[in-house]
């Protein structure tokens, strides 16, 4: 395994590394989709609705409580029975184009979104306060432009942290939301690996999910100070 030698699948007679390099593509271009959009959700709903005390706050704020708590193969299975059976809009299971990356996406992100959302939303309340936040104001800029350009920069960066957690939960979410949808993946070949109990199939999956959660991670803190460069080592 320290040499990237995982040895020989037991029912398909190849070499795991081969196995998870024609797979995994597809894995990473849903985990990473999932966290693209979970950041949109959950930037969008933050700043229509934090620090406003109206409907659409409360409705925001119940929108990422609700999100957050959601299972994905729940989510997944509904999506799946609504959009793709009843209104045909998406296509029902296999799909590898755009379109069969929406609703496993959608799956994916609701959750992720619902639990960065509240974490960006605390912090940007206590952001609002700020004599900075007061001082653009007072030079007549737009409470727009004030969220935007000067509250949000500050208020991801707890979110920020969270991505790291967000893309090894998004990879490992891809086992459950990749079966739902029958999708290409190292989920479904996780799934298969571990029926059929290919003993090297399933921990050179393990160590490679590993590997990607740890990578994340230390892009993470690397991307610390690209958002606030006043954490750059003195």
């Amino acid at each position: 395994m320290a040499h990237g030698n995982f040895g020989i699948s037991y029912y398909q007679h190849e070499a795991v590394t081969t196995i998870i390099g024609r797979e995994i593509g597809a894995t990473m271009v849903l985990t990473f989709t999932s966290l693209a959009l979970a950041w949109i959700i959950a930037v969008t709903v933050t700043v229509l609705a934090a620090g406003r005390n109206n409907f659409f706050s409360r409705l925001g704020t119940g929108f990422q409580l609700v999100a957050a708590s959601l299972p994905s193969y729940w989510v997944g299975t509904i999506l799946l029975l609504v959009f793709a059976l009843d209104f045909g809009w998406f296509p029902v299971e296999g799909a590898t184009g755009v379109t069969g990356l929406v609703l496993p996406a959608v799956t994916l992100a609701l959750p992720v979104s619902g639990f960065m959302g509240q974490v960006i939303q605390d912090e940007f309340v206590a952001v609002l306060g700020q004599p900075f936040v007061m001082s653009a104001r007072a030079r007549g800029m737009s409470d727009f432009g004030v969220r935007t350009r000067h509250v949000l920069r500050h208020a991801i960066l707890p979110a920020l942290t969270l991505s790291g957690w967000a893309v090894g939960y998004l990879f490992s979410g891809a086992v459950l939301v990749e079966s739902v949808f029958a999708r290409p993946g190292i989920g479904s070949v996780l799934v298969n690996g571990a029926n059929e109990g290919d003993v090297p199939v399933v921990s050179g999956i393990i160590v490679v999910s590993a590997a990607v959660y740890v990578l994340a991670n230390i892009a993470v803190d690397a991307a610390y100070t690209l958002v606030d460069p006043r954490l750059k080592p003195s």
